[in-house]
């Protein structure tokens, strides 16, 4: 399980925790509830007040445990967490706004049919807008993350040791290296095993802590199909693992290496 598994999770649990907050003040609430901020329900309205507060209650619970099984799933695969935030936030909107509407239509009160028509026409769009905003907010934060975890790392070859800037980077010192070489293959050719705290995103870059029969114990900061890749040998540490999405920038970071450092 991965810090970035970990991170995703977390996004969607406080998600789970703000929608969850509105399923409870829904339940307790003696007014009727509204849909969002900036919308208004009068009690004339609601021919069942407390009939009318738990089906709200009870729709945005279910909306709650869509992002807490979300968080979960997540937690094992990035992938299937992304899918399914995307659905909650996007479609999900839609369907609680028409889900919100069939709650209306239902527990109106007739007697006052030219207030509830004001009423109804008010609420999706400030509920759409609110809505709308924290989808963005979540999305942002998730697409950040996925940036980040794609992205090349940045390798810099500094007086004393090698700094790679990336999710997982570290700085390898030139006296802990042994050896440096070139692998034509790629990570996915010779079996790159498991993550045992790394991230493996939908584009195919693998960063972090992997643990396979072939490589044992490793640090990756590849694109799992490109090839070739640089081997870097510690002395009693992880072999660390780097390629680049275009092959050539690979072979020029290994010729800048083994033309600046000294190896013992």
């Amino acid at each position: 399980m991965s810090s970035a598994n970990i991170i995703f999770a977390a996004i969607c649990w406080l998600c789970s925790l703000i929608f969850g907050g509105i399923a409870l003040w829904a339940f307790k609430r003696k007014d009727p509830m509204h849909f969002w901020s900036g919308s208004t329900v009068k009690p004339e309205e609601i021919s069942d007040i407390p009939s009318y507060n738990h089906a709200n209650g009870l729709m945005w619970t279910i909306y709650t445990v869509c992002m807490i099984v979300t968080g979960i799933l997540s937690l094992f695969s990035i992938k299937i967490g992304s899918i399914l935030l995307v659905i909650i936030c996007v479609p999900g909107t839609i369907v609680l706004v028409v889900a919100y509407n069939r709650i209306y239509n239902k527990y109106r009160s007739t007697s006052v049919r030219y207030k509830t028509d004001e009423s109804t026409s008010k609420t999706p769009k400030s509920a759409i807008i609110a809505i709308a905003l924290i989808s963005a907010i979540i999305l942002i934060v998730v697409g950040a993350l996925f940036y980040y975890g794609e992205k090349d790392p940045d390798v810099s070859i500094l007086d004393d040791c090698i700094q790679i800037r990336a999710m997982y980077g570290l700085n390898i010192y030139f006296s802990e290296i042994s050896e440096i070489s070139l692998i034509e293959k790629s990570v996915s050719d010779i079996n790159f095993g498991t993550r045992t705290n790394g991230y493996g995103g939908i584009g195919g870059a693998l960063k972090g802590n992997f643990k396979s029969d072939i490589l044992g114990e490793t640090l990756l900061f590849v694109q799992s199909k490109s090839s070739p890749i640089i081997k870097i040998e510690r002395a009693n540490k992880k072999d660390v693992y780097i390629s680049l999405r275009n092959s050539e920038s690979t072979k020029q970071l290994y010729c800048e290496l083994i033309r600046n450092i000294s190896l013992k």
